[in-house]
């Protein structure tokens, strides 16, 4: 194969191109056209590495050869070294003008000739590699730009999750952050309250909440036909439209697709979490109630037994005051019998006076159970 640096000399004088061709024949595949517009012709069909130009042709000066090369944008960037007669300033200025990279003047040494063409083919190389790094870089800076956008909708989601009060509202976050991808999705939630399965049209149909549950067991992330599947414990996301030819765009969708599953699984288990709370305060309350409740009624009680008790005794010693005068008894047993009876007075009003002191207890425990629940 010929390797050689292709280079397109545009020349109408014979000699001048027997001249430059013999120079550059042993380092560069040099191919020859004697007129501008057939330069530009043979351009369009096939680019060489450099151009060689002639300033003074027939029908097409150099120079305009040169600035219609320079117009064409899929070759305008070719290099192009001017040969010409034309010594003076005014020359080069036009030919810098024109847009060449060089102008060298007739008649040209070999060693000249070949050292411009030799620099202008690095610096053309140097000009493509840059381009290409520009490009590279360019396009690198828009992937992190997209990139950043698609973790910000994550984040988003994460932000707005947090004030989902229930599943339905939560799904509904799921399904708008996968919609501004331009991804198509279902989604199950499962938890302790309930499990729903939502599409792009409401909810879903019997088949696909079935399909959902299936692939809750395939693993975190499960591809099948044109759809890829992510599950964690309380959900699963069913999504279409993710593009195979673009496997950067394809890993980015996966990982954002599994950090939003992820999130909005913490936030399932979050309401069940809230639920379950939820539950226990308020059987906790109805606990409370019922204890308040009874123990109005036992300290009600006790206190009724506490009025009773009292008149019995108040009874029992207006009895024992009518009938101490006939059981004919000394004046010492009597006040023997009235000591016992006072005594067992005073220790039934002591028991009483306990029973108030549980109460008093009691009710303080209540309190605090009342405040814990608030």
């Amino acid at each position: 194969m010929n390797n050689k640096p292709k280079i397109l000399l545009v020349e109408d004088d014979d000699f001048a191109t027997i001249v430059v061709a013999e120079m550059l024949a042993a380092d560069y595949d040099v191919r020859h056209i004697d007129s501008g517009q057939a330069a530009l012709e043979s351009l369009a069909e096939g680019h060489p590495d450099l151009v060689l130009l002639d300033v003074e042709m027939p029908g097409m000066s150099g120079y305009e050869v040169c600035r219609a090369l320079r117009d064409d944008s899929a070759i305008g960037d070719l290099p192009v070294i001017f040969l010409s007669g034309r010594v003076s300033e005014d020359d080069r200025l036009a030919g810098y003008e024109a847009g060449g990279d060089d102008y060298l003047t007739k008649p040209v040494s070999a060693e000249e000739l070949r050292s411009k063409i030799k620099l202008a083919l690095a610096n053309y190389a140097e000009r493509r590699r840059l381009k290409s790094d520009l490009s590279n870089a360019f396009s690198t800076a828009m992937t992190a730009m997209t990139s950043a956008a698609e973790i910000g909708g994550v984040l988003q989601f994460l932000r707005t999750s947090f004030g989902c009060p229930d599943y339905p509202a939560l799904c509904r976050e799921v399904m708008n952050t996968l919609s501004s991808y331009g991804l198509e999705a279902s989604v199950q939630l499962r938890g302790q309250q309930a499990a729903i399965s939502v599409g792009p049209n409401g909810p879903c149909s019997p088949l696909e909440a079935s399909v959902l549950t299936t692939m809750s067991t395939h693993g975190r992330l499960f591809e099948f036909s044109s759809r890829i599947s992510c599950s964690y414990e309380h959900i699963t996301i069913i999504v279409k439209g993710i593009a195979r030819d673009d496997p950067e765009r394809n890993g980015r969708m996966k990982d954002n697709l599994a950090w939003l599953a992820e999130g909005a699984d913490a936030r399932v288990a979050s309401l069940d979490s809230a639920a379950a709370i939820t539950r226990q305060h308020t059987a906790l309350s109805r606990l409370t109630a019922s204890t308040r409740k009874a123990l109005q009624g036992i300290e009600q009680r006790h206190r009724n037994q506490g009025v009773k008790s009292s008149q019995i005794f108040q009874d029992l010693q207006k009895n024992f005051e009518r009938s101490i005068l006939t059981l004919g008894i000394t004046h010492s047993q009597e006040e023997e019998l009235a000591e016992m009876l006072q005594q067992a007075s005073s220790q039934a009003r002591a028991l009483y006076d306990e029973g108030l002191e549980i109460g008093t207890h009691l009710e303080d425990l209540l309190r605090q159970l009342e405040q814990a629940g608030h």
